[in-house]
């Protein structure tokens, strides 16, 4: 699912903050992708969930990866590995925001913080910041 994204009304500039939102449940769909594409600071450039269409008990009209990728003009994931391994999207990632279950929390930051230590090593001056619901592990 690595295709280029298709690009709305909002112009997407270098000086946005590019964000990937990992978790694209109801807590996701219902603030953290409309708050993040509704801001003209933020290119909102992927979404990564495991499940083609996520479910959950407190909302069961969640939309599928397919439809958010094309709602929000932006790249679907299916792992966090996946992003990472996007070499390209991933070194031009400003932040991203993991909303996942929360017996996931410890094992997606573990991901994200293997690439924070890459840009470390490569001396790489570009920061990656993490937003994490909490709670961070459980």
């Amino acid at each position: 699912t690595n295709e280029e994204p298709i690009h709305g009304t909002k112009a997407k500039t270098e000086t946005n903050a590019n964000i990937a939102v990992i978790g694209a449940g109801w807590w996701s769909q219902g603030w953290h992708l409309p708050s993040l594409h509704n801001n003209q600071r933020c290119n909102l450039v992927a979404i990564v969930d495991t499940s083609p269409h996520p479910k959950s008990n407190l909302n069961p009209d969640l939309e599928p990866l397919t439809m958010l990728a094309q709602k929000y003009q932006t790249r679907i994931y299916s792992s966090t590995e996946e992003l990472l391994e996007d070499t390209k999207l991933c070194s031009t990632l400003d932040g991203v925001v993991i909303a996942t279950p929360h017996a996931t929390h410890f094992e997606t930051f573990s991901d994200i913080i293997t690439e924070i230590d890459f840009r470390r090593s490569n001396n790489d001056s570009k920061p990656l910041h993490v937003l994490m619901e909490k709670p961070m592990s459980t």
